[in-house]
C-alpha cells in the first residue's frame, strides 16, 4: 500500500476474513512524545503538534483518512507526515488543549450558539464557564435569557457512555442524585467533542421497591422521575443527545443481592405477569417524562447486552426468549411513545464459536421486532472484531442504522497510549464500516482503565481523538 492511503487496510485471513486491521502505530514515537511533553512545557513552547494514527510504508508517520490530530501534546513541535500527498503538519484545528505546563483545560470555539467551554486552564480541569451567543453553556457562564442550542446533526455521531454517575451504581437518581456532578459530566462531554451521552436508568431497580409478593415491581417514585427529567433538561441546555438504557442483562444474570436476580428473570420471561407490572408501574411513568423532553431523546435501549442472559440460561429458549421479550417491550413502548426510537444493545461480540453479538445481529436475532436501530458493543486494543461483513449485510437488508454503542480497550491497565490508539482505531474502523456513530466507554473516572477523564475531570489524551472526530460535519 502506498504511503498516501488510509492508515487502515482490509485483511483477508482464514480466521477473520472481514476484519478491518489497523496498520501499527509506532509506540516508540508515542513514548518519546510522552517523555518530551513535560520538557516542552517547561520551555513554554506553545506549538501545536500533529499526532498521526498510522505508520507509512517508508517508516515515517501519516494521517488516517486525512485527519490531523492537533494539540494532543501542545508543548511539542509537529512530528512528521508522509511525503506522498499527505496533509501538512502545519494544519490547524479549532479544538485543543490550552497549554501552560501540565494538563490544561480544553477549549473549543463555536459559532452555533453554544458557549466555549473554559479557557486555557492551568490546573488541568475541563472548563465549564464560557459565554455563548444568546445564552450560557455549563455552570458559571453568562448570557441573556436561556436559548436552547441546536441539536447535533453530524453524519457520524460521537458520544460517551456515562451509564451511572461515578460510584453511584443504582442510586444516581435517588439517594445519591448529584446535579452538580452530572453538570460536570455533561459539560465535559460537550468539551470532549461529544454529541451524545448514554445513561442507564435501571442497572438495578431504583426509585421503586421490589417486594417478594406479586407483583414484585411497585410504583416508581415521583422524586426519581423528577431527577431523570432534570438531567434530560440539563443535556438539552447543552445541545447534547441523550440515549437511555432501561435494563442491564449483565446485572440481571449475575446479581446475588436479595431477590433482584429473580425479579429480573421474571421481568424478562413475564413470569407471573412481572413484565406487565414493570411496564405499568415503572416504564409507563418514565415514558411520560421522556414525552416532555422528546427534543433531547436520541433513543431508548430496552436492555443492555441481553446476550449475558441468553447465553447463561436466563431464557429457556436462547433465541426466541429474548425476541419475545423485546417484541413485547417494543409494542408497549410504541403504544405510549410512538415517536421514540428503540433498540436493544448487543454485547459480548468476540468469540470463536460465532455466538457473539455481531453474529446475533447477522443471524437475525434483532430482525423483525420493530427496532429502529441496532447497537453493537466491542472492546479490543486493536479496534477490530470479526464478523463485520455479515453484520453489515444484515443491517442493510433490515434497512436500519447501526451504532457502535460501546467501544474501548480490552487491556485492564490504565495506559494512555493503549486507550488513544484503541480510540483512533475504533473510530476510523466504524466510519469505514456501516456504523453511523460511535460512543466510547466511559466518560468519568469510575472505571479507571476505561475513563476518558481523571477524577478531577482533566482529560486523558484519547479525548483529543474524540474531539477531532466530533468536529467533523
Amino acid at each position: 500500500m502506498s504511503a498516501s492511503y488510509s492508515a487502515f487496510r482490509w485483511s483477508n485471513k482464514d480466521t477473520a476474513d472481514d476484519v478491518i486491521e489497523p496498520l501499527p502505530i509506532r509506540r516508540t514515537i508515542w513514548s518519546a512524545a510522552v517523555g518530551l511533553r513535560q520538557w516542552g512545557g517547561s520551555l513554554g513552547l506553545e506549538k501545536a503538534v500533529s499526532i498521526c494514527t498510522g505508520a507509512c510504508d517508508d517508516g515515517s508517520m501519516h494521517f488516517a483518512h486525512g485527519v490531523t490530530l492537533i494539540g494532543l501534546f501542545p508543548s511539542l513541535f509537529a512530528l512528521a507526515s508522509c511525503s506522498a500527498g499527505n496533509p501538512s503538519a502545519s494544519t490547524s484545528s479549532t479544538q485543543g488543549y490550552g497549554g501552560s505546563g501540565g494538563e490544561a483545560g480544553m477549549s473549543a470555539s463555536s459559532s452555533s450558539g453554544m458557549g466555549a467551554t473554559g479557557g486555557s486552564g492551568t490546573g488541568g480541569s475541563v472548563g465549564t464557564g464560557g459565554s455563548g451567543t444568546g445564552g450560557s453553556v455549563g455552570t458559571g457562564g453568562s448570557g441573556g435569557s436561556e436559548q436552547l442550542p441546536p441539536m447535533p446533526s453530524q453524519s457520524f455521531l460521537i458520544g460517551y457512555n456515562e451509564a451511572w454517575a461515578g460510584a453511584h451504581f443504582g442510586t444516581d437518581y435517588t439517594t445519591d442524585f448529584d446535579l452538580a456532578y452530572m453538570q460536570k459530566v455533561l459539560d465535559g462531554i460537550v468539551a470532549g467533542g461529544g454529541h451524545l451521552v448514554r445513561l442507564w436508568v435501571w442497572e438495578v431497580p431504583q426509585g421503586f421497591e421490589v417486594t417478594n409478593g406479586s407483583p414484585m415491581t411497585q410504583p416508581v417514585s415521583q422524586a426519581f422521575l423528577d431527577n431523570v427529567g432534570v438531567v434530560l433538561h440539563e443535556a438539552r441546555k447543552r445541545g447534547l443527545w441523550v440515549y437511555l438504557t432501561l435494563l442491564d442483562g449483565n446485572t440481571i444474570q449475575k446479581i446475588q443481592i436479595g431477590n433482584l436476580h429473580q425479579w429480573g428473570v421474571n421481568v424478562l420471561n413475564n413470569t407471573g405477569g412481572e413484565r406487565d407490572a414493570f411496564n405499568q408501574n415503572a416504564v409507563g411513568p418514565l415514558l411520560g417524562v421522556l414525552e416532555a423532553h422528546k427534543d433531547v431523546m436520541f433513543g431508548l435501549d430496552i436492555i443492555n447486552e441481553v446476550q449475558a442472559c441468553s447465553q447463561n440460561g436466563v431464557f429457556p429458549d436462547a433465541f426466541n426468549g429474548p425476541r419475545a421479550f423485546l417484541q413485547a417491550e417494543v409494542a408497549f413502548i410504541k403504544s405510549k411513545a410512538p415517536w421514540l426510537k428503540l433498540t436493544s444493545s448487543a454485547g459480548w461480540p468476540s468469540d470463536i464459536l460465532k455466538k457473539g453479538a455481531q453474529y446475533d445481529i447477522a443471524n437475525g436475532l434483532y430482525s423483525g421486532l420493530g427496532l429502529d436501530f441496532y447497537d453493537l458493543h466491542a472492546y479490543a486494543d486493536s479496534g477490530t472484531f470479526v464478523g463485520a461483513t455479515a453484520m453489515c449485510q444484515r443491517v442493510a437488508q433490515d434497512g436500519v442504522p447501526i451504532y457502535l454503542g460501546e467501544f474501548g480497550q480490552s487491556s485492564k491497565q490504565v495506559d494512555d497510549v493503549i486507550q488513544y490508539n484503541a480510540t483512533a482505531y475504533f473510530l476510523n474502523n466504524a466510519k469505514a464500516l456501516c456504523f453511523k456513530g460511535a460512543f466510547a466507554w466511559r466518560f468519568d473516572a469510575a472505571e479507571s482503565q476505561f475513563a476518558y477523564v481523571h477524577a478531577d475531570f482533566s482529560p486523558r489524551p484519547a479525548v483529543q481523538v474524540m474531539q477531532v472526530f466530533g468536529a467533523a460535519p
